[in-house]
């Protein structure tokens, strides 16, 4: 076989191979600055040589690729050092995880919000879910999370300096936090990525729009009668990473207990409203004390059909110069109904 047409061989099979991956843009400008300065190898390999070593790098990058960031995924990496801590935790969150939870999203035309999987653990008294958010044009728009922006909080406005160059001093200007999940962990600092700096330079292409999202809650709907329905807002916290695809993940840990007190003011509301409805309409007694008592008697967080969840986010196209107001405000009334079912 002539040399020519064993790189073409090649070629093809690469092409192949890579056709199904996405690009990676902070790989490739680090492949390229590695590759700088370097003094040409005199030594000669075959090209079934080549392709072996190229093949067993390709095969790499698809396994990361390929890298799920679930709550699996979360557990046993990310947040290992509480699956170590709290074991009977993990396990209860493991036991009742739902994947792809039934679920629907509000109009969006700017990103994709994918609740991946959900876990309803009562006997840890916690409830998780991680999601996903995707740009639904990423040849146009670029997706970071707004607490990616002026992490330090040294962000002041007017006032602040436009031409410092360390982290946590009054500035003017805002800057933008890169620190994706497959880069290393350690911070190379100002104008860098991983690291901080404005935010143009650094954005993977700062041709695009830049989408900032700002996860806002989680409540859940209950059930009352009369057909109508409370809303309690989940106490808990969220962890948020990227990925260098360009996605957006979340997770959040919810207390269930406290969510439970919660709902017993709710229905101490509900009944003290029947009882003055009562009042007010003596004809309708009979009515409004039957509802105080069916709605303190299914007062279960979670029956048998699920529970209904509303996970709510804004979605802001950040530009140089934009008013505050406009940054922190704007982009809102987007949400995610998703329903969770006790595991069987």
């Amino acid at each position: 076989m002539t040399e020519s047409r064993e790189d073409e061989r090649i070629r093809s099979a690469l092409n192949h191979i890579m056709s199904g991956l996405n690009g990676n843009p902070y790989l490739a400008r680090r492949i390229i600055a590695n590759t700088k300065g370097e003094e040409p190898v005199a030594k000669k390999f075959s090209a079934s040589a080549v392709l072996a070593v190229v093949l067993v790098i390709i095969t790499t990058i698809a396994l990361a690729a390929g890298v799920i960031y679930n709550q699996e995924w979360y557990w046993n990496n990310r947040n290992s050092y509480e699956k170590a801590n709290r074991p009977e935790v993990y396990e209860a969150i493991m036991a009742n995880m739902v994947e792809n939870p039934e679920q629907i999203q509000c109009e969006d035309d700017d990103v994709q919000i994918v609740i991946q999987d959900a876990s309803w653990a009562p006997e840890a008294n916690i409830m998780t879910i991680s999601f996903r958010a995707t740009p639904k044009k990423p040849d146009l728009d670029e997706l970071h999370s707004m607490w990616a922006l002026d992490t330090d909080g040294s962000y002041i406005g007017e006032g602040g300096s436009s031409t410092v160059t360390d982290d946590s001093e009054d500035r003017a200007v805002h800057w933008l936090w890169r620190s994706d999940i497959e880069m290393e962990d350690a911070s190379r600092g100002y104008g860098n990525i991983p690291g901080y700096g404005p935010v143009a330079d650094m954005m993977d292409d700062s041709q695009k729009h830049l989408l900032l999202i700002d996860y806002t809650g989680t409540h859940v709907s209950i059930d009352l009668p009369d057909n109508t329905a409370g809303e309690l807002p989940m106490p808990g916290s969220i962890d948020m990473f990227r990925s260098t695809n360009g996605d957006v993940y979340f997770v959040g840990e919810f207390d269930l207990s406290s969510l439970q007190e919660d709902l017993s003011s709710l229905l101490d509301d509900y009944e003290q409203k029947m009882r003055d409805l009562a009042k007010k309409n003596p004809d309708m007694k009979d009515h409004y004390e039957a509802n105080a008592l069916a709605a303190r008697e299914d007062s279960n967080l979670i029956g048998e059909n699920g529970i209904t969840c509303y996970l709510t986010y804004r979605i802001v196209e950040y530009r140089e110069g934009m008013d505050d107001s406009d940054l922190y405000t704007s982009g809102d009334g987007r949400s995610v109904q998703f329903i969770i079912r006790p595991v069987r």
